[in-house]
């Protein structure tokens, strides 16, 4: 694909966590859509070049495909098997839309503003939390990273105050509480301490161990 056009995707297909449901073939044609538009490209061209691109799912490891089989067949809807799919895809999920310029000429372009999934998609309660809960990950990602070195070089086993916590991660305090708790809830660690996670200050003593199996299944394998 020849790259002269500045391709500008939206910032919010990443921030409202779509690529949860976008198969790699069809966020590919996402992008390709972008080109198309950087390039001016329209009418019969513009649909040759999207139902014929060469789109394979090149990065994503076979466990990676079959959640985002499962995903999108709990939501009953069909898993992409060409480009016609991907295609129909973006049209349903709003990605995109079709329209025509003042020659009358078909055009592929973005929608804006772009919808959130919870808008488009029949989403249950667990899964518009499973939603937030990657956007809380994403927001925290390097606190999550600091205190999860932490817990791992300390063999699963921590008994520290909050304030080592603090000056060996270099994380906010109020950033520890929220990931400690979030990660008590998600059943990856366990706590003892003498106050409730929301009321620990920096004196405080707290015990934190790893519950092996859960950690495993949701983060990654210790051994």
């Amino acid at each position: 694909m020849d790259n002269r056009g500045t391709i500008q995707m939206p910032r919010e297909v990443h921030d409202y966590m779509w690529l949860r449901y976008l198969p790699e073939t069809t966020y590919k044609m996402y992008i390709m859509v972008g080109y198309l538009m950087a390039e001016k490209i329209k009418g019969k061209e513009a649909t040759r070049k999207l139902l014929t691109a060469n789109l394979r799912e090149e990065n994503n490891l076979p466990q990676v495909i079959e959640e985002k089989k499962q995903i999108l067949n709990k939501l009953d809807i069909k898993y992409p098997e060409n480009r016609q799919d991907d295609l129909k895809l973006l049209l349903d999920f709003k990605l995109i839309k079709i329209g025509k310029d003042k020659e009358g000429d078909m055009l592929y372009v973005y929608n804006y503003p772009v919808p959130k999934p919870q808008e488009i998609l029949n989403l249950d309660k667990e899964e518009i939390q499973t939603l937030e809960n990657i956007k809380f990950e994403v927001e925290h990602q390097e606190a999550f990273d600091m205190i999860l070195t932490l817990l791992i070089n300390n063999n699963g086993n921590l008994m520290s105050t909050v304030d080592h916590i603090q000056k060996t991660t270099k994380v906010k305090l109020t950033d520890i509480k929220l990931i400690l708790d979030y990660l008590l809830r998600e059943g990856s660690i366990s706590i003892k301490a003498q106050k409730d996670i929301d009321k620990l200050k920096k004196g405080d003593k707290i015990f934190i161990k790893i519950n092996k199996e859960v950690f495993e299944s949701k983060r990654l394998v210790l051994d």
